[in-house]
C-alpha cells in the first residue's frame, strides 16, 4: 500500500480526503496532482508518472510565462464599435 499527504480536498477510495490528511491506496493507483508522496511506495509511483517536483504547475502560469500576460492581449471589440460584417 502507498501512503500520500493531500494538498487540497479530494474523493478517494469512497471518501472524501481533506487537505493535511493521508491517505493510504493500492501501490497501482495513479496519485493526482494534489496528492504528496510520503513513503518509498508512493514516492516510486508518483516518479513513473512524472510527478517528482510535486504538483504539476497551472497551464495558465506557462502561457503566461511565454509573454502571453492580459496586460499585452489586445481586448477584441470595445462596445460601441461597429463591427465589419
Amino acid at each position: 500500500m502507498a501512503k500520500y499527504k493531500l494538498t487540497e480536498v479530494a474523493y478517494i477510495e469512497h471518501r472524501i480526503v481533506q487537505p493535511g490528511e493521508k491517505v493510504e491506496v493500492p501501490d497501482d493507483f495513479i496519485p493526482g496532482p494534489h496528492m504528496v508522496p510520503v513513503d518509498k511506495a508512493a514516492a516510486k509511483m508518483a516518479k513513473s508518472i512524472g510527478l517528482v517536483n510535486g504538483p504539476l504547475p497551472d497551464p495558465i502560469d506557462e502561457i503566461t510565462s511565454l509573454g502571453a500576460t492580459p496586460a499585452g492581449a489586445k481586448t477584441g471589440i470595445r462596445a460601441g464599435e461597429d463591427v465589419p460584417l
